[in-house]
């Protein structure tokens, strides 16, 4: 009798899972975002240089942009609502402790921007860092004179592509063997969106959450941040 409980559980517990992916399969992001979403898109189709940025590094800019994507719905969403000026002071003066906020097309904050550049040299050396992204060793180095480098990076396509790319490798070390695709990408887009630094079993935690959403109010309709990235990756 247990036996027979114990594989009824197993065989609902699958048919919820199948239930639940079949779902999120079946929604149209393209329509959700509407208006967001085609700009992200054509944003991506006219730059240029961030694929070829992509592509200097050996990388499939589809694949990498697509771990973006959902920052760059939310980006035109918000960002003529948004007055970042004031908090730009305080990072520069005081540091990611005062104010650390997302900046730019990709939503990459300082403290990511702080975090990545450390662990890239850790894993890849400075030569490698100042030789492909033009940033020292000693940038890492918490002073003014940093920061409003490192927040002029961030906020200029080339800068904010390069980051984007350090991430890329730096996940890429981390987690160099993928069953396929769809794995790979939905695991590294929501590393960036929940921090990579946390533990493979954190990140995986997040992977079918709903947290991402639109607006400026949290009551905002939710959605999960890896699936609208796969949306996009899949679409021609």
């Amino acid at each position: 009798m247990r036996i027979f409980k114990t594989i009824l559980a197993a065989a609902f517990g699958l048919l919820f899972v199948s239930a639940n992916v079949a779902q999120r399969q079946k929604e149209n992001y393209s329509e959700i975002f509407s208006g967001d979403y085609q700009r992200a898109a054509k944003f991506l189709q006219a730059e240029k240089e961030i694929d070829s940025i992509i592509r200097s590094h050996g990388f499939n800019p589809k694949e990498v942009t697509a771990i973006v994507f959902p920052e760059l719905i939310r980006y035109n969403s918000i960002q003529d609502k948004i007055e970042t000026f004031a908090l730009e002071t305080l990072y520069v003066q005081y540091g990611k402790d005062y104010a650390n906020f997302s900046v730019g097309e990709f939503q990459i904050k300082p403290s990511f921007a702080e975090r990545i550049e450390i662990d890239f040299v850790k894993k890849f050396g400075d030569k490698e860092l100042l030789t492909h992204f033009q940033i020292k060793a000693s940038d890492t180095i918490q002073n003014q004179s940093n920061r409003t480098k490192r927040l002029k990076r961030i906020k200029s396509k080339a800068g904010m592509s390069s980051y984007l790319c350090l991430f890329w490798k730096v996940m890429s070390v981390n987690y160099p063997t993928w069953g396929n695709e769809e794995e790979k990408i939905r695991f590294f887009a929501t590393a960036y969106n929940c921090g990579y630094w946390k533990s493979e079993h954190e990140i995986k935690s997040f992977l079918s959450k709903k947290f991402f959403h639109t607006g400026l109010s949290f009551t905002s309709t939710k959605y999960n941040y890896a699936d609208i990235a796969w949306y996009y990756f899949k679409q021609p």
